[in-house]
């Protein structure tokens, strides 16, 4: 009889903590902005507990269609969150949380008033081996935006020859910032707020590039926990920190 009360006790105690635990898929450019934000909602919420991973949308997708244990997804674009939407995977049909923005930047001392402009002094002077860093465009939409920029200025077979792929938006960042790139078209977010980049970054018009809307999604049978985070997603302070961080705002 204790025994079985002992086994209540212990499965209700680890339902209680799993009921409270959200599991976030996240575009990678959300990493900064998404820390403060996690911040604020623990203020609302002190005893939640959240789990972020942080990748290309494309790959979170195949995770979650594959049966990853994802609560909330933040996708970079809306095609991917469409994706499970179909699939009959997600709560309701999303909600447009965030507008993508994208930079170029470089090591190199460019002198240039625009980001165009930049590229094209970028093109006259780099040598041989430079590259140029981008987010895969395969899965990861902002490289997706990336290569709409390039083509806006007929830009895409000039440079073909010297890209470098990032597996997501933080790792063609880092490429820049290793040196493995000199320059490289990335996610604005990543970089908007550090003054402490030793690089020459220029802001992208949005009017240059696809403007990626950003979608994110309830997965079914989503925790509570999860439908708070998602419901503080929408609020002002977590808006408002998003535009802080350099995404555009709905």
């Amino acid at each position: 009889m204790r025994l079985t009360l002992l086994l209540i006790l212990l499965i209700t105690c680890f339902s209680a903590k799993a009921e409270g635990l959200v599991r976030i898929a996240a575009a990678a450019d959300l990493q900064p902005a998404l820390a403060i934000i996690e911040e604020q909602f623990r203020q609302y919420y002190p005893n939640a507990q959240i789990a972020i991973t942080y990748g290309a949308s494309g790959t979170l997708t195949s995770q979650i269609r594959q049966g990853a244990p994802f609560q909330v997804f933040l996708s970079a674009n809306e095609e991917n969150a469409d994706i499970l939407i179909r699939e009959g995977k997600t709560s309701g049909t999303g909600v447009i949380y965030a507008l993508g923005r994208i930079a170029f930047i470089s090591r190199l001392d460019i002198q240039a008033d625009s980001a165009v402009e930049a590229l094209k002094e970028w093109q006259e002077i780099k040598r041989p081996s430079d590259r140029l860093a981008i987010a895969n465009p395969i899965h990861a939409p902002n490289g997706i935006t990336a290569m709409s920029w390039l083509q806006h200025w007929d830009k895409t077979a000039s440079v073909q020859s010297t890209l470098v792929y990032g597996e997501n938006a933080s790792q063609s960042v880092q490429f820049v910032l290793s040196g493995a790139a000199n320059s490289g078209i990335v996610a604005w977010p990543l970089i908007a707020l550090r003054d402490d980049l030793s690089i020459n970054t220029w802001l992208i018009p949005s009017e240059e590039h696809e403007l990626a809307s950003r979608k994110m999604v309830l997965i079914r049978n989503a925790n509570q926990t999860a439908v708070n985070f998602y419901q503080f997603m929408q609020s002002d302070i977590a808006q408002n920190l998003l535009s802080q961080y350099g995404f555009g705002v709905p």
